[in-house]
């Protein structure tokens, strides 16, 4: 299809294609990544969110904050797979949130709601 890329040996773009990376997890992919190198603290909500933001993006997964990769229904087949990959995007934002701050967002639903 002419608007399909070939970046990184996958096929993104076209008409899912975006979609469909955006809820691929990689061997790299884990809970423990730190996101950014410094942590949210009260009073670098700028600077830390441009740097999530940054990361996310890098990761192909800016889609889950930004409201773009949609949650799929309970019986879709990408449900579980999109769930995964939202869990692990939550984890990474609240893995960048000092542990005050982060206790507040921990039973959030999505990371969209982070």
């Amino acid at each position: 299809m002419a608007d399909e890329q070939a970046v990184g040996g996958a096929t993104v773009g076209g008409k899912n294609g975006g979609a469909q990376e955006a809820i691929r997890l990689h061997a790299s992919d884990h809970l423990g990544i730190a996101l950014v190198s410094f942590l949210l603290n009260g009073i670098n909500y700028l600077s830390w969110s441009r740097s999530v933001k940054i990361a996310l993006g890098a990761n192909m997964k800016l889609s889950f904050i930004n409201g773009k990769s949609e949650r799929p229904s309970e019986d879709s087949k990408d449900f579980e797979q999109w769930q995964r990959a939202d869990y692990m995007v939550t984890s990474w934002i609240i893995n960048s949130i000092s542990k005050d701050i982060a206790k507040a967002f921990l039973y959030t639903i999505s990371a969209r709601e982070l």
